[in-house]
């Protein structure tokens, strides 16, 4: 039987008029048993700044989601425009005791206008922190997708990756996972020092084997200011060549290809269905509301970041509402959708953007990176390899 539009395409089917016209609630938990040597993210291991400690940031953000919440309804919720996406990043979230994750996740649904149904609610979890009582806690307060950070399944790059769980000890409780109601989504790295194209492809293998539906596979970057920048200064030698990473990557879109998930995004895999519609509303366009150290939110075409460092925010939550509110001013001029996202973040995806409003190189069709239906420019998987040039040549 001939695969239908959709299968075949189906990014041409994305509800974009629905990312638009509603919006998403990221929450952001700043804390982690222990920063990897290779991350740049606002986020705390044991060492942290004076004045940020869990119990009292919690607090921050339970009083700044009462008062976001009660903007939206105000601004929002008039308008058509309801919460259906909501995200719990990091950090680790699962940090934090179960049952103080789950008031959290509670209170957003409590607070803000929610959609009456299909809504996503995503927790990033660390393996070594999954229990059967964070399970039934989350989905008891709502969560329906759990995005987990496994990076490898092989012990010694584990260690290399400065990870603290390990693969062996960590696979009975991953298997508990598909006995739970949540929708599952694993994170794996590759292009480190001494990876194969075969372990890749093993690993791969462990996660679809536990009922993933989606892949985020991230290239290891090496961000400055990080333990690994020091390691690659004196060690740089040892990082793979870019035709070792390209090779890597092949495998991994081979390999979730023959598991029936396809390439949506340049880092990111999934099942007809099970693509991240939060992530799409960042990719795609749409308004989200940041709660919490260093969240951004888009109002229209403002972007705003909340402060980076605990008094700064602290004195942001207190003022959330008032006159001096920066983000109640972009609300008062919201209209019944959002714009379309900028041009380099829908050219990270499949469904690329209007030709009319790109400098489309006529190379770029040659080389198979783009194809252009309906007017519209989409980005083949070969083109998601060179999503930047893209968008530096022709946005």
């Amino acid at each position: 039987m001939r695969p239908s539009a959709r299968v075949r395409q189906p990014w041409r089917h994305w509800d974009e008029a629905r990312l638009g016209r509603n919006l998403g609630v990221y929450v952001h938990v700043p804390f982690c048993l222990s920063r990897c040597p290779y991350c740049d993210f606002l986020t705390y291991g044991a060492e942290r700044p004076p004045g940020l400690d869990p119990s009292s940031y919690i607090e921050l953000l339970q009083d700044e989601i009462a008062k976001r919440g009660a903007l939206v309804r105000e601004h929002y919720a008039p308008r058509g425009r309801l919460v259906d996406t909501v995200f719990f990043g990091g950090g680790t979230p699962t940090f934090l005791p179960h049952e103080q994750l789950a008031s959290l996740v509670s209170a957003v649904f409590r607070h803000f206008p929610m959609a009456a149904s299909g809504v996503e609610c995503t927790v990033e979890a660390n393996p070594e922190t999954l229990s059967p009582g964070l399970l039934h806690s989350l989905v008891a307060a709502g969560v329906n997708r759990l995005s987990i950070g496994v990076q490898a399944a092989q012990e010694h790059h584990l260690r290399w990756l400065g990870r603290v769980h390990r693969w062996r000890a960590l696979l009975p409780r991953l298997r508990e996972l598909q006995a739970s109601k949540l929708r599952l989504s694993f994170d794996l790295m590759y292009g480190f020092p001494g990876l194969t194209p075969a372990e890749v492809k093993d690993s791969l293998g462990q996660l679809m084997a536990l009922g993933a539906e989606h892949i985020s596979a991230y290239e290891l970057t090496i961000e400055q200011g990080t333990p690994l920048a020091l390691w690659a200064h004196r060690h740089g030698h040892d990082m793979p060549g870019s035709a070792e990473v390209l090779r890597q990557e092949g495998v991994v879109s081979a390999t979730l290809r023959g598991w029936g998930l396809y390439r949506y995004e340049v880092s990111n895999y999934a099942r007809v269905g099970a693509e991240c519609r939060h992530n799409l509303r960042y990719w795609r366009g749409g308004d989200y509301i940041g709660l919490g150290l260093g969240a951004a939110s888009r109002i229209g075409t403002v972007v705003l970041d909340n402060a980076r460092e605990i008094d700064g925010y602290r004195r942001a939550v207190a003022m959330s509402g008032s006159d001096a509110d920066p983000l109640t001013g972009a609300m008062s001029g919201i209209g019944t959708t959002a714009p379309p996202a900028d041009a380099f973040l829908r050219l990270r995806t499949r469904a690329g953007m209007p030709a009319a409003e790109l400098r489309i190189d006529p190379q770029w069709i040659a080389r198979g990176w783009v194809v252009i239906r309906d007017g519209q420019a989409m980005i083949t998987p070969r083109g998601l390899q060179f999503a930047d040039l893209l968008a530096r040549e022709g946005g």
